[in-house]
């Protein structure tokens, strides 16, 4: 064998004997970096919709809330036009005494 091929064959082996075990680490860690990535995301998955459902749940609450006082506020505006309406009827045909 020609020494410029037995120590090209060296080098590539030394490279991979000492980078090997940096490589294989950096394989886990991958992998590992891959889990947390999924955890992750399932986690701010799981609160982001909890905080939508709450959310909507206030939206719901405050839609209830308006609805309401408007049910109360056309009740109250019948009364008074009601009111209005007999105080101008008593203005033009008032009572025989």
């Amino acid at each position: 064998m020609d020494a410029a091929l037995t120590a090209g064959i060296t080098a590539v082996s030394v490279a991979l004997v000492t980078a090997g075990p940096s490589y294989l680490a950096l394989r886990r860690a991958r992998g590992a970096a891959h889990v947390e990535g999924e955890a992750t995301r399932d986690a701010v998955e799981t609160s982001v919709t909890n905080a939508v459902a709450r959310i909507e749940g206030h939206l719901e609450a405050v839609r209830d809330e308006l609805r309401d006082d408007v049910r109360e506020l056309r009740d109250w505006q019948t009364s008074h036009t009601a009111e209005h309406i007999l105080y101008d009827h008593n203005r033009r045909n008032p009572p025989a005494e």
